[in-house]
């Protein structure tokens, strides 16, 4: 797959209100769904602009940019507007969706609980490449013609087509399937339109940000990659925290499931990285980018280090 030149025949088209806290974008290209989205969120952007952050903080900022998808996706999606409470079901990838807080975030947009069914997903790399394993299926709250909402981080995109496959196998009645990424890739973002064609249901895809390009190891998105889909004003953003070198090389996300349920590693790994980095001799600015990083993940890491007392 040519990641760059997907990129370069893609448009962006601004549709959001000028008055609007967020900017949507319209991805227009004849390699992705029809109703593919980019979300300029400042909350999601925090997320993937500083990887050290963890802990309450990345949850709050999870919440908040699920929040402004749904707020996006309900002035999108016409099958969202004319959907009732008891319609609309979440399908969360076990374990690392759960910190998309997607639920608390409709009880805060709309007022109410949302239906939850739950499947336990795993990615391994085999001979053939990376495959999922699904290891888990509750389906119990599935409801009569539901409207699918899925938030889980996409790369490949082979976990997210087994998720999709496994909930239409357990109702044929789906009328939309609405799927928002902090952090997805153009090879993901392909594969859900060649899904969407063989099923026959209306997939809207929304991503925070940026499309990523994936790098040949099937897991990092760096902010720089060539085919990565963002606006000018974003990419700046970009380079100007990662600078050319590691914006190029360094994945935008890291391993979101040890970033939300293991934090400590999480930030132990990235203080290595940042070690190795540092003793191969980079670049003045690099250096002092690396030595940014690294400090604030000793500062978080001090942070989770405390004793515990009630607020």
């Amino acid at each position: 797959m040519n990641q760059e030149a997907i990129r370069k025949g893609a448009s962006l088209v601004e549709t959001a209100d000028s008055t609007s806290k967020i900017r949507l974008f319209h991805v227009k290209s004849d390699h992705l769904l029809p109703h593919t989205y980019i979300i300029e969120t400042p909350s999601a952007l925090q997320i993937l602009l500083q990887p050290w952050l963890v802990g309450a903080a990345l949850v709050n900022s999870a919440r908040e940019s699920s929040e402004d998808f749904l707020r996006a996706a309900f002035g999108t999606v016409k099958e969202f507007r004319s959907s009732t409470i008891d319609t609309v079901t979440e399908v969360v990838p076990l374990a690392g969706a759960l910190y998309y807080s997607l639920a608390e975030a409709f009880e805060a947009v709309f007022g109410e609980t949302i239906n939850r069914c739950f499947i336990g997903a795993k990615r391994h790399l085999s001979e053939f490449g990376w495959m999922t394993d699904l290891s888990y299926l509750n389906f119990e709250a599935m409801t009569a013609q539901p409207l699918i909402l899925i938030g889980d981080t996409i790369a490949t995109g082979g976990t997210i087509e087994s998720i999709i496959e496994a909930t239409l196998n357990h109702s044929s009645e789906v009328r939309a399937i609405l799927v928002y990424s902090i952090a997805g890739g153009l090879k993901g973002a392909v594969r859900l339109k060649h899904l969407a064609d063989r099923i026959q249901i209306p997939i809207y895809a929304f991503y925070s940000n940026a499309i990523f390009g994936v790098e040949p190891n099937g897991t990092d998105m760096p902010w720089l990659h060539p085919g990565t889909v963002v606006s000018p004003e974003i990419r700046d953003d970009a380079e100007t925290v990662y600078g050319p070198d590691l914006g190029r090389r360094w994945c935008s996300i890291w391993d979101w499931g040890d970033r939300s349920k293991h934090p400590l590693k999480h930030l132990h790994e990235l203080v290595e990285r940042c070690d190795s980095e540092l003793s191969r001799g980079p670049d003045k600015h690099t250096r002092a980018i690396l030595g940014r990083f690294k400090n604030e993940c000793q500062a978080a890491l001090k942070r989770l280090s405390r004793s515990l007392s009630l607020k």
